[in-house]
């Protein structure tokens, strides 16, 4: 790794509009510390905690926890992994299709925790002070030991998997419950009623909380 790759992989925290981006786990776990809780409410933050963890929102008030992240940086492409303690540390947050409550895989990718060694990767216009926007980037293409070798081959794949796709765009899940919107982050601009805004690639805050970092292990929690 360069130096300046070295210099531009951080550990950082993500903000919507002054809320901090959770994942889904820990949103439901915020909303089950709730004094008054309705079976109703319960029973489906239960049912969520269990089997929509995965998926990275926005938390419901301010004060709540962050996602801690590290971000790691390769020619300004970022992957970007789970710092927080728990269940998901350790995993990628990466733009995957996933599968509706049909059963059916849906045509979006959403921006979800995985354990895949070939994550989504992410172009921020800068990473620091004040709104930053994510671009998603091409996966790293899987080039054989006969491509590698192969000159022509490799530096059209090096240049593929650099290629800035589009914009991260929001919008919100119809939940099951009224009056407990959740947010999600998709690949694709979804032309429909719930969609928060008109496509603009969605602008966070970072927070950083540490730099320099070449691998996961040196964060000091693996």
């Amino acid at each position: 790794m360069s130096q300046d790759d070295l210099n531009k992989s951080v550990v950082a925290h993500l903000f919507l509009a002054g809320k901090p981006l959770v994942l889904n786990y820990q949103l439901m776990e915020n909303r089950l510390k709730r004094p008054r809780l309705t079976a109703a409410q319960r029973a489906e933050y239960n049912r969520q905690l269990s089997e929509e963890g995965g998926f990275l929102t926005v938390a419901d008030r301010e004060s709540d926890d962050p996602l801690l992240i590290h971000f790691r940086s390769e020619n300004d492409r970022y992957t970007m992994r789970v710092v927080t303690p728990g269940m998901f540390f350790g995993f990628f947050l990466s733009m995957e299709k996933i599968q509706s409550a049909a059963g059916e895989t849906v045509a979006t990718g959403n921006l979800v925790v995985t354990q895949d060694d070939n994550p989504t990767r992410f172009y921020m216009n800068a990473l620091g002070v004040g709104p930053q926007r994510l671009l998603n980037v091409a996966r790293k293409p899987l080039v054989s030991e006969r491509a590698i070798d192969e000159p022509v081959v490799e530096t059209v794949a090096l240049r593929k998997q650099d290629e800035i796709l589009g914009p991260t765009y929001i919008y919100k899940n119809e939940s099951r419950l009224e009056n407990d919107p959740q947010r999600y982050f998709s690949d694709t601009f979804l032309r429909a009623a719930h969609v928060i805004w008109d496509p603009v690639p969605v602008e966070f805050g970072v927070q950083v909380r540490g730099s320099g970092i070449v691998e996961f292990s040196d964060i000091g929690l693996a």
